[in-house]
């Protein structure tokens, strides 16, 4: 029987370098996020993901690559996960952002690790500052479009607009980053309670 050209086991070439990126990715995350655990290095990941180095720089220049990566998937994820959210919510503004919200905090109940290294390692290591940056950027241009779409005329304009939707997104973060470190005496329904609360009180005049 012939074997489709490109084809291994079922899967094209395209398929299993998606797979070793999503693999490799796995690893970074679960490597990053340890607590108290050996710094995150490319042999670790590699070692974590069953690959060898020949298939990360495949995907990835070196490790700030890698790093800067996952930092963009979990701001992806973050976008989509409450987008959808809030697609699907049929109510008022007020509780179409409290379900948005309970979507981000519920991502970091469901897997702490993404928060531990998009709120509390990235901003600790100054190669990753602009990509941080980026993301929260991306996360506070999101909030205050949505803002502008639940809210309309109501919304705050412009400039306004994004200035509070860049103080919501960044207190919102540090909210879960306290609770991930311990550092923040409250759980996530008080944190979902209180960000709703600082949400429709800045989004809109």
């Amino acid at each position: 029987m012939a074997v489709k050209q490109g084809v291994y086991r079922g899967q094209t070439a395209e398929q299993r370098a998606a797979d070793r990126r999503a693999r490799l990715l796995e690893a970074t995350l679960d490597v990053w996020s340890r607590v108290d655990g050996p710094s995150v290095t490319m042999t670790r990941i590699c070692q974590e993901a069953g690959l060898t180095e020949r298939y990360f720089y495949e995907q990835f220049s070196g490790l700030d690559d890698a790093l800067a990566s996952l930092l963009r998937e979990i701001q992806d994820e973050i976008i989509a996960v409450t987008l959808a959210t809030i697609e699907r919510t049929e109510c008022g503004p007020a509780e179409r952002a409290r379900a948005a919200v309970e979507a981000f905090v519920a991502l970091f109940v469901e897997d702490p690790r993404k928060g531990r290294v998009s709120m509390i390692l990235a901003p600790g290591r100054p190669e990753l500052r602009g990509h941080r940056q980026t993301m929260m950027r991306a996360l506070s241009d999101f909030a205050a479009a949505e803002a502008a779409e639940l809210y309309g005329e109501d919304a705050e304009p412009g400039p306004e607009g994004r200035l509070a939707a860049t103080i919501f997104i960044g207190g919102l973060s540090e909210l879960v980053a306290g609770w991930l470190d311990g550092s923040v005496d409250a759980g996530p329904d008080e944190i979902v309670e209180a960000a709703t609360r600082a949400f429709t009180r800045l989004a809109h005049r």
